[in-house]
Protein backbone atom coordinates (compact mmCIF):
# COMPACT_ATOMS: atom_id res chain seq x y z
CA UNK A 1 0.00 0.00 0.00
CA UNK A 2 1.13 3.63 -0.46
CA UNK A 3 0.05 6.01 1.71
CA UNK A 4 2.14 8.73 0.51
CA UNK A 5 0.87 11.53 -0.97
CA UNK A 6 1.31 13.32 -4.10
CA UNK A 7 2.74 17.10 -4.37
CA UNK A 8 -0.52 18.09 -5.99
CA UNK A 9 -2.32 16.86 -3.35
CA UNK A 10 -0.59 18.32 -0.25
CA UNK A 11 -0.59 21.78 -2.37
CA UNK A 12 -4.46 21.07 -1.87
CA UNK A 13 -4.31 20.26 1.49
CA UNK A 14 -1.91 23.14 1.94
CA UNK A 15 -4.79 25.49 0.30
CA UNK A 16 -7.74 24.47 2.31
CA UNK A 17 -5.97 24.50 5.47
CA UNK A 18 -5.11 27.95 4.97
CA UNK A 19 -8.12 29.35 4.00
CA UNK A 20 -9.96 27.58 6.88
CA UNK A 21 -7.41 29.06 9.35
CA UNK A 22 -7.16 32.60 7.89
CA UNK A 23 -10.53 33.30 6.46
CA UNK A 24 -12.56 30.68 8.31
CA UNK A 25 -12.99 31.15 12.45
CA UNK A 26 -15.98 30.21 13.87
CA UNK A 27 -17.43 33.76 14.34
CA UNK A 28 -16.96 33.38 10.34
CA UNK A 29 -18.68 30.08 10.26
CA UNK A 30 -22.05 31.14 12.72
CA UNK A 31 -22.53 34.17 10.12
CA UNK A 32 -23.03 31.58 7.89
CA UNK A 33 -24.87 29.16 9.67
CA UNK A 34 -27.00 32.50 11.14
CA UNK A 35 -28.07 33.69 7.33
CA UNK A 36 -30.68 33.01 5.08
CA UNK A 37 -29.20 30.27 2.84
CA UNK A 38 -27.05 28.79 6.03
CA UNK A 39 -23.66 28.99 3.94
CA UNK A 40 -21.96 32.22 2.56
CA UNK A 41 -22.09 32.85 -0.94
CA UNK A 42 -19.41 34.15 -1.21
CA UNK A 43 -17.18 31.64 -0.13
CA UNK A 44 -19.02 29.27 -2.74
CA UNK A 45 -17.78 31.93 -5.52
CA UNK A 46 -14.13 31.71 -3.79
CA UNK A 47 -14.87 27.38 -3.66
CA UNK A 48 -15.69 27.57 -7.40
CA UNK A 49 -11.93 29.96 -8.26
CA UNK A 50 -9.93 28.54 -6.51
CA UNK A 51 -11.15 24.86 -8.51
CA UNK A 52 -12.41 23.11 -5.16
CA UNK A 53 -15.64 22.16 -6.98
CA UNK A 54 -13.99 20.64 -9.59
CA UNK A 55 -12.09 18.06 -7.81
CA UNK A 56 -13.85 15.25 -8.57
CA UNK A 57 -14.95 16.35 -12.32
CA UNK A 58 -12.96 15.52 -15.80
CA UNK A 59 -10.48 17.59 -17.22
CA UNK A 60 -12.56 18.29 -20.07
CA UNK A 61 -15.42 19.57 -17.83
CA UNK A 62 -12.31 21.88 -16.50
CA UNK A 63 -12.31 19.50 -13.47
CA UNK A 64 -8.98 17.96 -12.11
CA UNK A 65 -9.69 14.63 -12.34
CA UNK A 66 -9.13 13.70 -8.51
CA UNK A 67 -10.51 10.83 -6.78
CA UNK A 68 -12.27 9.96 -3.43
CA UNK A 69 -8.67 10.18 -1.83
CA UNK A 70 -8.58 14.13 -3.29
CA UNK A 71 -11.91 14.58 -1.88
CA UNK A 72 -10.94 12.88 1.57
CA UNK A 73 -7.91 15.47 2.16
CA UNK A 74 -10.65 18.31 1.46
CA UNK A 75 -13.07 17.31 3.61
CA UNK A 76 -10.73 16.66 6.66
CA UNK A 77 -9.64 19.92 6.46
CA UNK A 78 -13.16 21.11 6.16
CA UNK A 79 -13.63 19.02 9.36
CA UNK A 80 -11.53 21.01 11.22
CA UNK A 81 -13.34 24.01 10.90
CA UNK A 82 -16.92 22.54 10.47
CA UNK A 83 -17.51 24.35 6.86
CA UNK A 84 -21.20 24.58 6.17
CA UNK A 85 -20.99 25.70 2.18
CA UNK A 86 -22.46 22.66 0.94
CA UNK A 87 -20.12 20.35 -0.78
CA UNK A 88 -21.38 17.30 0.03
CA UNK A 89 -25.15 17.85 -1.30
CA UNK A 90 -23.59 19.42 -4.95
CA UNK A 91 -20.14 18.01 -5.43
CA UNK A 92 -20.27 14.24 -4.05
CA UNK A 93 -23.53 13.19 -4.32
CA UNK A 94 -25.38 15.15 -6.83
CA UNK A 95 -22.28 15.62 -8.84
CA UNK A 96 -21.40 11.99 -8.19
CA UNK A 97 -24.51 10.68 -9.64
CA UNK A 98 -24.37 13.01 -12.79
CA UNK A 99 -20.72 12.05 -13.69
CA UNK A 100 -21.68 8.36 -13.62
CA UNK A 101 -24.90 8.69 -15.61
CA UNK A 102 -25.36 8.29 -19.30
CA UNK A 103 -27.37 11.44 -19.38
CA UNK A 104 -26.53 13.46 -22.74
CA UNK A 105 -26.66 16.88 -21.35
CA UNK A 106 -24.36 15.84 -18.07
CA UNK A 107 -21.52 17.76 -19.05
CA UNK A 108 -23.74 21.19 -19.42
CA UNK A 109 -25.37 19.95 -15.31
CA UNK A 110 -21.48 19.84 -14.22
CA UNK A 111 -20.10 22.59 -15.22
CA UNK A 112 -22.80 24.60 -13.57
CA UNK A 113 -21.60 23.13 -10.58
CA UNK A 114 -17.89 23.29 -11.83
CA UNK A 115 -18.28 26.83 -11.99
CA UNK A 116 -20.68 27.31 -8.92
CA UNK A 117 -23.48 28.73 -10.63
CA UNK A 118 -25.62 26.03 -9.86
CA UNK A 119 -26.92 24.44 -6.62
CA UNK A 120 -28.04 20.47 -6.78
CA UNK A 121 -29.51 18.17 -4.36
CA UNK A 122 -29.38 14.37 -4.43
CA UNK A 123 -32.98 12.89 -3.06
CA UNK A 124 -33.22 9.72 -2.56
CA UNK A 125 -34.04 8.92 0.95
CA UNK A 126 -37.81 8.33 2.25
CA UNK A 127 -39.91 9.27 5.22
CA UNK A 128 -39.64 5.72 7.54
CA UNK A 129 -38.38 3.56 4.79
CA UNK A 130 -34.92 3.26 6.60
CA UNK A 131 -31.57 3.31 5.05
CA UNK A 132 -31.87 0.51 2.39
CA UNK A 133 -31.54 2.63 -0.73
CA UNK A 134 -34.00 0.37 -2.81
CA UNK A 135 -36.95 0.62 -0.19
CA UNK A 136 -38.74 3.58 -1.75
CA UNK A 137 -42.01 4.49 -2.97
CA UNK A 138 -41.73 7.49 -5.25
CA UNK A 139 -42.41 6.39 -8.87
CA UNK A 140 -42.08 7.66 -11.97
CA UNK A 141 -45.38 7.00 -13.88
CA UNK A 142 -46.12 5.52 -17.43
CA UNK A 143 -46.98 9.24 -17.87
CA UNK A 144 -43.81 10.30 -16.55
CA UNK A 145 -44.95 11.95 -14.07
CA UNK A 146 -43.13 12.06 -10.33
CA UNK A 147 -45.43 11.76 -7.49
CA UNK A 148 -44.15 10.34 -3.86
CA UNK A 149 -41.95 12.29 -1.39
CA UNK A 150 -38.26 12.41 -0.11
CA UNK A 151 -36.71 13.14 3.42
CA UNK A 152 -33.57 14.84 4.49
CA UNK A 153 -32.68 16.34 1.18
CA UNK A 154 -29.48 18.08 2.12
CA UNK A 155 -29.39 21.85 0.83
CA UNK A 156 -33.00 21.74 -0.31
CA UNK A 157 -33.43 24.93 0.55
CA UNK A 158 -31.07 26.41 -1.68
CA UNK A 159 -31.20 23.63 -4.77
CA UNK A 160 -31.88 25.37 -8.35
CA UNK A 161 -32.03 21.24 -9.09
CA UNK A 162 -33.05 18.48 -7.63
CA UNK A 163 -32.17 14.76 -8.78
CA UNK A 164 -34.51 12.31 -7.57
CA UNK A 165 -34.28 8.65 -7.43
CA UNK A 166 -37.49 6.81 -7.91
CA UNK A 167 -39.28 3.46 -9.46
CA UNK A 168 -40.18 3.30 -12.44
CA UNK A 169 -41.98 -0.08 -13.71
CA UNK A 170 -39.84 -2.79 -11.99
CA UNK A 171 -36.69 -1.06 -12.09
CA UNK A 172 -35.19 2.05 -10.83
CA UNK A 173 -34.43 5.70 -12.32
CA UNK A 174 -32.87 9.21 -11.22
CA UNK A 175 -34.90 11.97 -12.90
CA UNK A 176 -33.88 15.64 -13.14
CA UNK A 177 -36.39 17.73 -11.61
CA UNK A 178 -36.25 22.22 -11.08
CA UNK A 179 -37.10 23.73 -8.28
CA UNK A 180 -39.96 25.84 -9.80
CA UNK A 181 -41.57 22.60 -11.34
CA UNK A 182 -44.84 22.63 -10.90
CA UNK A 183 -46.35 20.02 -8.53
CA UNK A 184 -43.56 20.54 -5.94
CA UNK A 185 -43.54 21.48 -2.51
CA UNK A 186 -40.27 22.22 -0.43
CA UNK A 187 -40.36 22.36 3.30
CA UNK A 188 -37.04 23.63 4.90
CA UNK A 189 -35.18 23.23 7.80
CA UNK A 190 -32.41 23.56 9.74
CA UNK A 191 -30.78 20.41 10.82
CA UNK A 192 -29.05 19.64 14.12
CA UNK A 193 -25.48 20.97 13.27
CA UNK A 194 -26.77 24.11 11.48
CA UNK A 195 -26.69 22.78 7.85
CA UNK A 196 -29.39 23.27 5.59
CA UNK A 197 -32.24 20.44 4.86
CA UNK A 198 -35.18 19.87 3.80
CA UNK A 199 -38.37 17.67 2.73
CA UNK A 200 -39.85 17.19 -0.92
CA UNK A 201 -43.33 16.28 -2.08
CA UNK A 202 -43.85 15.51 -5.56
CA UNK A 203 -47.83 15.29 -6.92
CA UNK A 204 -47.92 14.78 -10.86
CA UNK A 205 -44.28 16.40 -11.21
CA UNK A 206 -43.06 16.80 -14.61
CA UNK A 207 -39.11 16.14 -14.89
CA UNK A 208 -37.16 17.79 -17.13
CA UNK A 209 -35.08 14.71 -18.01
CA UNK A 210 -34.55 11.18 -16.94
CA UNK A 211 -31.06 10.79 -16.15
CA UNK A 212 -30.73 7.37 -15.95
CA UNK A 213 -32.29 4.09 -16.35
CA UNK A 214 -30.26 1.08 -16.15
CA UNK A 215 -28.03 0.30 -12.91
CA UNK A 216 -29.29 3.56 -11.23
CA UNK A 217 -29.72 1.72 -8.08
CA UNK A 218 -25.51 0.33 -8.26
CA UNK A 219 -24.71 4.17 -9.26
CA UNK A 220 -26.75 5.32 -6.26
CA UNK A 221 -24.60 2.72 -3.93
CA UNK A 222 -21.39 3.86 -5.61
CA UNK A 223 -21.88 7.39 -4.75
CA UNK A 224 -23.28 7.01 -1.17
CA UNK A 225 -19.77 4.81 -0.71
CA UNK A 226 -17.75 7.79 -1.45
CA UNK A 227 -20.12 10.15 0.45
CA UNK A 228 -19.14 7.52 3.41
CA UNK A 229 -15.92 8.14 2.76
CA UNK A 230 -16.29 12.31 2.93
CA UNK A 231 -17.57 12.50 5.77
CA UNK A 232 -15.54 10.05 7.59
CA UNK A 233 -12.49 12.40 6.42
CA UNK A 234 -14.63 15.24 7.65
CA UNK A 235 -14.63 13.67 11.00
CA UNK A 236 -11.54 12.73 11.24
CA UNK A 237 -10.79 16.63 11.25
CA UNK A 238 -13.18 17.26 13.50
CA UNK A 239 -12.29 15.07 16.27
CA UNK A 240 -8.54 15.98 15.59
CA UNK A 241 -9.67 19.68 16.55
CA UNK A 242 -11.73 18.22 19.62
CA UNK A 243 -8.92 16.96 21.23
CA UNK A 244 -6.51 20.14 20.79
CA UNK A 245 -9.02 22.67 21.66
CA UNK A 246 -9.51 20.07 24.76
CA UNK A 247 -5.92 20.22 25.14
CA UNK A 248 -5.26 23.82 25.52
CA UNK A 249 -8.25 24.12 27.11
CA UNK A 250 -7.04 22.35 30.33
CA UNK A 251 -3.60 23.78 30.15
CA UNK A 252 -4.92 27.20 30.69
CA UNK A 253 -8.01 26.22 33.01
CA UNK A 254 -6.77 25.72 37.20
CA UNK A 255 -7.77 23.82 39.78
CA UNK A 256 -6.90 23.44 43.07
CA UNK A 257 -3.73 25.48 41.95
CA UNK A 258 -2.79 23.29 39.06
CA UNK A 259 -3.65 22.77 35.29
CA UNK A 260 -6.67 20.72 34.12
CA UNK A 261 -4.05 19.14 32.22
CA UNK A 262 -1.88 18.51 34.95
CA UNK A 263 -4.28 15.91 36.30
CA UNK A 264 -3.28 12.25 35.08
CA UNK A 265 -7.46 11.21 35.13
CA UNK A 266 -7.90 13.83 32.24
CA UNK A 267 -4.99 13.00 30.98
CA UNK A 268 -5.46 9.67 30.31
CA UNK A 269 -9.10 10.69 29.02
CA UNK A 270 -7.14 12.97 26.40
CA UNK A 271 -5.04 10.55 25.33
CA UNK A 272 -7.95 7.89 24.69
CA UNK A 273 -9.34 10.72 22.59
CA UNK A 274 -6.05 10.84 20.33
CA UNK A 275 -6.34 7.10 20.20
CA UNK A 276 -9.93 6.94 18.94
CA UNK A 277 -9.01 9.65 16.42
CA UNK A 278 -5.78 7.92 15.19
CA UNK A 279 -6.89 5.00 14.55
CA UNK A 280 -10.13 6.01 12.91
CA UNK A 281 -7.79 7.46 10.95
CA UNK A 282 -5.72 4.67 9.95
CA UNK A 283 -8.95 3.10 9.34
CA UNK A 284 -9.83 5.42 6.61
CA UNK A 285 -6.29 5.03 5.22
CA UNK A 286 -6.66 1.33 4.96
CA UNK A 287 -9.76 2.20 2.64
CA UNK A 288 -8.52 4.60 0.60
CA UNK A 289 -5.29 2.34 0.00
CA UNK A 290 -7.02 -0.63 -0.97
CA UNK A 291 -7.78 -1.73 -4.53
CA UNK A 292 -10.05 -4.33 -4.54
CA UNK A 293 -13.61 -3.11 -4.77
CA UNK A 294 -15.53 -6.31 -2.63
CA UNK A 295 -13.12 -5.76 0.33
CA UNK A 296 -12.97 -1.95 -0.47
CA UNK A 297 -16.64 -1.86 0.32
CA UNK A 298 -16.52 -4.02 3.46
CA UNK A 299 -14.04 -2.16 5.15
CA UNK A 300 -16.19 1.23 3.78
CA UNK A 301 -19.37 -0.16 5.97
CA UNK A 302 -16.93 -0.96 8.79
CA UNK A 303 -15.39 2.87 8.36
CA UNK A 304 -18.95 4.36 9.12
CA UNK A 305 -19.36 2.14 12.57
CA UNK A 306 -16.35 2.98 13.60
CA UNK A 307 -16.55 6.53 12.67
CA UNK A 308 -19.98 6.55 14.53
CA UNK A 309 -18.72 5.15 17.66
CA UNK A 310 -15.46 7.22 17.62
CA UNK A 311 -16.78 10.49 16.37
CA UNK A 312 -19.41 10.15 19.01
CA UNK A 313 -16.95 9.62 22.28
CA UNK A 314 -13.98 11.87 20.94
CA UNK A 315 -17.11 14.75 21.07
CA UNK A 316 -18.71 13.90 24.10
CA UNK A 317 -15.53 14.39 26.05
CA UNK A 318 -14.02 17.26 24.62
CA UNK A 319 -17.32 19.12 25.69
CA UNK A 320 -17.44 17.54 29.16
CA UNK A 321 -13.90 18.36 29.55
CA UNK A 322 -14.54 21.77 28.96
CA UNK A 323 -17.18 21.45 31.67
CA UNK A 324 -19.95 23.80 31.14
CA UNK A 325 -18.64 25.75 29.05
CA UNK A 326 -18.80 23.06 26.37
CA UNK A 327 -22.55 23.00 25.83
CA UNK A 328 -22.57 27.02 25.22
CA UNK A 329 -23.24 28.86 21.53
CA UNK A 330 -20.24 30.68 21.92
CA UNK A 331 -17.85 28.00 22.13
CA UNK A 332 -17.01 26.16 19.63
CA UNK A 333 -16.66 22.92 20.79
CA UNK A 334 -20.37 21.78 20.89
CA UNK A 335 -20.77 22.64 17.76
CA UNK A 336 -18.52 20.23 16.76
CA UNK A 337 -20.27 17.28 19.11
CA UNK A 338 -23.07 18.55 16.86
CA UNK A 339 -22.05 17.71 13.52
CA UNK A 340 -20.27 14.12 14.92
CA UNK A 341 -23.58 13.27 16.08
CA UNK A 342 -25.48 14.12 12.45
CA UNK A 343 -22.19 12.82 10.98
CA UNK A 344 -22.60 9.34 13.52
CA UNK A 345 -26.18 8.48 11.41
CA UNK A 346 -26.04 10.64 8.19
CA UNK A 347 -26.50 7.80 5.33
CA UNK A 348 -27.17 4.98 8.39
CA UNK A 349 -26.27 4.13 11.90
CA UNK A 350 -23.61 2.38 13.08
CA UNK A 351 -25.65 -0.82 14.02
CA UNK A 352 -26.65 -0.36 10.38
CA UNK A 353 -23.57 -0.57 9.05
CA UNK A 354 -22.01 -3.26 11.54
CA UNK A 355 -24.82 -5.68 10.23
CA UNK A 356 -23.94 -4.53 6.29
CA UNK A 357 -20.36 -5.30 7.35
CA UNK A 358 -20.87 -8.59 8.66
CA UNK A 359 -23.32 -9.63 5.75
CA UNK A 360 -20.61 -8.51 3.53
Amino acid sequence: MNLNYSDEQNLLRDSVSRFCTSDYDFETRMKSVNSDSGFSKEHWKLFADLGWLAVPFDEELGGLGGDVLDLSILFEEFGKSIVVEPYLANVVLAGGVLKRSGFDKKDEYLSSIVSGEKQFSLANYEPEKGYNLENIETALDDKGLLNGSKSTVLNAPNADYFIVFSKKVDDFCFSLVSKNTEGLTIKSYKTYDGFVSGELTFKDCKPEAVIQEKDALNNLEEVIKDAIVCISAEAIGAMEKCYRLTIEYTQQREQFGSPLSKFQALQHRMVDMFMETEYTKSFLLKVLATEDKDEKTKLIYGLKNQISKSGKLVGEEAVQLHGGMGVTEEMSVGHYLKRLMVIANIFGSSDFYLQKYINS
